[in-house]
């Protein structure tokens, strides 16, 4: 007699592991799409909300930039049209007499700080080590013939004993020496 063998219960048993694998491989495989999905998600909301404020920064810079760019040009149209006030007023003979003054000054200690023109008269300050400095220097200005006029418009002694001062000059006509300069 034969014996016959039932492998029915066997291909079942297998069947149903391979099915039960195949689920957990298709679960699996559905999480990992999920998961990613998420991450990228995540990824580009993140990206996205770093665009956004790279582009209010870029913006705020923008307007900054606008605003120094309108500075600027106000202030090149009020150099230019200083520098063509300046290019009128100021002669030759006039930057050379000041040059004379500048390089003749009695300072041994003090210093200028600031020179500055405006309104046909020249603002200088700076600072003297002491009163002997400071009156050696003001009686210089009084003696130098081609001031006109002089003011003494800031005298301010500083705690350390040094003296600040701002002297403003105003000098004689330069395109004739002979002449006073009352132009105000």
């Amino acid at each position: 007699m034969k014996t016959a063998l039932n492998l029915l219960p066997w291909r079942l048993e297998q069947h149903q592991q391979h099915s039960r694998q195949g689920l957990w491989q298709l679960g699996l495989f559905i999480g990992l799409i999920f998961f990613t999905y998420l991450g990228l998600a995540q990824y580009e909301q993140y990206y996205q909300q770093q665009y956004v404020e790279q582009l209010q920064q870029k913006q705020h810079v923008e307007l900054q930039l606008n605003q120094v760019e309108q500075k600027i040009t106000q202030f090149q149209q009020r150099l230019q049209h200083n520098g063509k006030q300046s290019a009128v007023e100021i002669s030759a003979d006039l930057v050379e007499t000041l040059f004379q003054l500048l390089t003749t000054l009695p300072l041994e200690q003090g210093e200028l700080t600031h020179l500055q023109f405006s309104d046909r008269q020249f603002t200088l300050q700076g600072i003297t080590q002491n009163q002997t400095e400071f009156e050696q220097l003001h009686q210089f200005f009084k003696q130098y013939p081609p001031i006109n006029k002089l003011k003494l418009s800031q005298f301010a002694p500083q705690s350390d004993g040094r003296l600040q001062f701002e002297f403003q000059l105003q000098f004689v006509n330069m395109e004739n020496p002979n002449a006073l300069d009352d132009t105000e």
